[in-house]
């Protein structure tokens, strides 16, 4: 809506498509989108006055059934001009007066208005008159309107005013919706199955509020009730975790645009349809069970309130697989401060168990808990998490700072909790912000999406591969940024295969090999175990001399470091003590023995099981 303006501002030709189901709608209208775009391109591109361009606007939806083969129809309107969204308003009153309802810890079980990855389906349904939603007693507010003297056809985002309040000065997070329902009142069917959400700030509260409910092109037929429904969860989206009260009281009519210029071809949904209720609750009962399943949350634990991450059990099989896993019984802890160095070679897990921290994926089995609250897809303590996987998208034509101030308005939280400045203090940019991104090295361009994840400085900072593509003074400045960020007391965990940057830049390690957990604890702990010496001498030692201590008894090898004035002994049953005897007697002049291992050494020994 606001994209048509703007073009028909600018004295461009613009026309208007509302395609039936969205995203999620499937291939009903497939051809006839691609056939209208190409006709549009003949017609201003290719300046072929013949083409048909099409009607200003044009909106259809699924409706009525095909008695040859049972596929869905499609129908709708068209119109001379784009009328918006509000053209044509018409006041319903509504009763209901004052209602009090609950958010429930965990907000579980929610509400179900669409399923991701059937959305289209549910809304075809809708538009046949089955109803598929469900609210949950105790967990919604109702304003309804008494029957229609004649039917209704609305075409565009109805409004209505509002007064909300919220228990503890938080902010009211609700969901708002629309439904039709039948004359006898027992089927309740909810246009396209699209719900608005909305978050009213506590300044927000307690005087009158307008909210736009979604839009939607449907016809109210004479007889039926327009029911406005407030809903403190929806099975959709993401709901604070805490449990609240919420108090509503609609102040105003229920307002709907008519969209008198439109003309509709289409007749209004039969009759049967309103007949379809029990396999409507057959169906929705399904989802429900389906959805409690994925969505129930435990309640958060305030023993690890102040604990950035713990994971305890937490296994995920391959898909499809019976005995195969990508992850198997894997637990550990990062603590504040921590900058923690997930090391494993390839398929040994570490991608899979990011994807769940960052709720992308649902664990089998096990849990993983950030800050003390279980994670789950859409948890809401996933706002203090940051993540850098695999590159970030920019604008190339635009400046390294309006990419950033873009990607944090489309989050649509406050500018001022953004703290980009201080991200890109960090990230260490300097003047280059101010350029357009196309013109940034590789290097540039990591260290903005580290700063793009960064914002809002999250307590917890994940990154995948940051290294990838630097060159070495890139990957030192990279090394740098991640110390400065956990310095401030904020956690990081890195996943890299630049076992020498690991060593310098983690103060602690997660080893997995095959799913499994190998080794985990302090960089140094790590590193400093096992059976490899470090000998250093006051003189450089010549090639012979390090051969006749590499045929001791009970030393594995002896090899010269890089500067000639040590050895790198690995003891294969001999003790140290006894080393020291034997370098004396053969006149070794030692300066210091003590353990040696580099990170590669102990990744190599950690993953082999000892044999490397």
């Amino acid at each position: 809506d606001a994209m048509q303006k703007a073009i028909s501002a600018n004295g461009a030709p613009v026309s208007v498509d509302w395609i039936a189901g969205g995203h999620d709608g499937g291939d009903n209208e497939t051809g006839r989108v691609e056939g209208r775009v190409g006709d549009w391109f003949d017609r201003y591109l290719k300046e072929d006055t013949g083409a048909d361009a099409g009607p200003a606007f044009r909106v259809t939806r699924t409706g009525g059934v095909d008695s040859t083969d049972g596929a869905a129809l499609l129908r709708g309107a068209s119109g001379d001009t784009y009328p918006g969204l509000r053209s044509g308003g018409r006041d319903i009153a509504l009763g209901g007066g004052t209602k009090t309802f609950r958010n429930p810890a965990g907000s579980s079980p929610p509400a179900i208005s669409a399923v991701p990855g059937v959305g289209g389906g549910l809304a075809q349904l809708s538009s046949l008159g089955v109803g598929l939603s469900l609210d949950f007693p105790g967990q919604f507010a109702r304003f309804e309107s008494a029957p229609l003297d004649t039917s209704v056809r609305v075409t565009g985002t109805p409004t209505v005013k509002v007064n909300v309040t919220a228990s503890g000065d938080r902010d009211a997070v609700l969901f708002g919706k629309v439904y039709d329902v039948s004359p006898d009142g027992r089927q309740q069917v909810l246009p396209h199955q699209l719900v608005a959400p909305y978050r009213i700030t506590p300044d927000q509260q307690g005087k009158p509020v307008e909210l736009a409910l979604p839009a939607v092109d449907h016809e109210f037929d004479a007889g039926h009730r327009l029911r406005l429904v407030f809903s403190a969860t929806d099975l959709g989206y993401a709901s604070p975790a805490e449990p609240a009260t919420y108090t509503v009281t609609a102040d105003g009519p229920l307002t709907v645009p008519t969209a008198p210029a439109v003309r509709t071809a289409a007749a209004t949904l039969p009759w049967w349809t309103w007949g379809l209720p029990a396999a409507a609750v057959v169906i929705a009962a399904g989802l429900l069970l389906t959805a409690r399943r994925r969505t129930a949350t435990p309640a958060p634990d305030p023993a690890l309130t102040d604990v950035p991450l713990q994971i305890t059990g937490l296994s995920k099989k391959y898909a499809k697989s019976v005995d195969r896993y990508a992850v198997r019984e894997l637990s550990f802890r990062v603590e504040k401060g921590q900058v923690l160095g997930l090391l494993g070679p390839n398929g040994a897990g570490k991608t899979t168990t990011l994807r769940m921290l960052m709720g992308l994926i649902t664990p089998d089995e096990g849990e993983i808990r950030v800050f003390g609250q279980a994670i789950r897809p859409g948890a809401p303590v996933l706002s203090r998490v940051g993540a850098f996987v695999e590159g970030a998208g920019f604008l190339p034509h635009l400046s390294g700072r309006a990419n950033l101030d873009l990607y944090w308005q489309a989050t649509g939280r406050p500018a001022e909790d953004a703290h980009i400045d201080e991200a890109l203090e960090i990230a260490g940019l300097g003047d280059a912000l101010a350029r357009a991104v196309r013109t940034y090295s590789q290097g540039m361009r990591q260290r903005l999406a580290i700063a793009q994840a960064m914002l809002g400085m999250p307590d917890l900072l994940i990154l995948d591969e940051p290294t990838n593509g630097l060159d070495p003074p890139q990957i030192r400045e990279m090394r740098d940024v991640m110390i400065r960020y956990a310095a401030g007391g904020r956690t990081v965990i890195v996943s890299s295969h630049l076992l020498s940057e690991v060593e310098q830049s983690c103060t602690h390690l997660v080893v997995m090999d095959r799913g499994r957990l190998v080794q985990a604890g302090p960089v140094a702990e790590i590193t400093g175990s096992g059976d490899m010496i470090l000998v250093t001498t006051a003189e450089e030692v010549s090639e012979p001399l390090a051969e006749k201590v590499a045929a001791l008894p009970g030393i594995g090898s002896a090899v010269r470091t890089d500067d000639g004035r040590g050895l790198l002994v690995r003891l294969d049953g001999a003790t140290t003590s006894r080393l020291v005897s034997d370098l004396v007697r053969l006149d070794v002049p030692v300066t210091g023995v003590g353990p040696h291992r580099r990170l590669e050494d102990a990744f190599l020994t950690l993953i082999s099981g000892g044999a490397a």
